[in-house]
């Protein structure tokens, strides 16, 4: 396996991988999200981001096979907040036929990396809470809880 930025005619490639996975956004939480193809003029931006860009794991062959959008960020200019530089991981993707054999921890890998290349002093991503498989994955990466998001539902409180 091969990791490396991708490239516009990964375009289609990262499409299907997308499908993939709102489709499973979709199964854990339906109330939030539903299947849906992602732009492919996104994928391109992010491609040719100043700050940004998207890792692609390629088979020995050259196909895609996983991929991660990173973006490098700085913290809010608020007063309570520490000047920090950071790497967004935005998404993490592997094919369903390729999971638990590496890819994810390899494209995690190359994240970081590329963070580290940035100036980056941390690297953040949000994770659905059902998706016990991949928060796994990344806390045996060393990835930490620090914030955790909430939510009051008001469609159920009849108001």
């Amino acid at each position: 396996m091969k990791i490396e930025p991708a490239r516009p005619e990964d375009v289609p490639a990262i499409g299907q991988l997308y499908e993939e996975l709102n489709a499973r956004m979709a199964a854990l939480q339906p109330d939030n999200f539903r299947p849906a193809r992602q732009s492919e003029v996104f994928i391109l931006d992010m491609l040719g981001g100043k700050d940004s860009d998207i890792l692609a794991a390629r088979t020995p062959e050259g196909q895609v096979i996983g991929f991660a959008l990173v973006q490098c960020k700085d913290t809010p200019p608020h007063p309570s907040f520490i000047p920090r530089r950071y790497t967004y991981l935005m998404d993490v993707v592997v094919a369903e036929t390729c999971r638990g054999k590496g890819v994810g921890k390899s494209l995690l890998g190359a994240v970081e990396q590329w963070a580290r290349e940035r100036g980056s002093e941390f690297v953040e991503l949000g994770v659905l809470t059902e998706n016990l498989s991949a928060i796994q994955v990344y806390e045996s990466f060393g990835f930490v809880e620090r914030r955790k998001v909430m939510e009051l539902d008001l469609t159920e409180k009849g108001t």
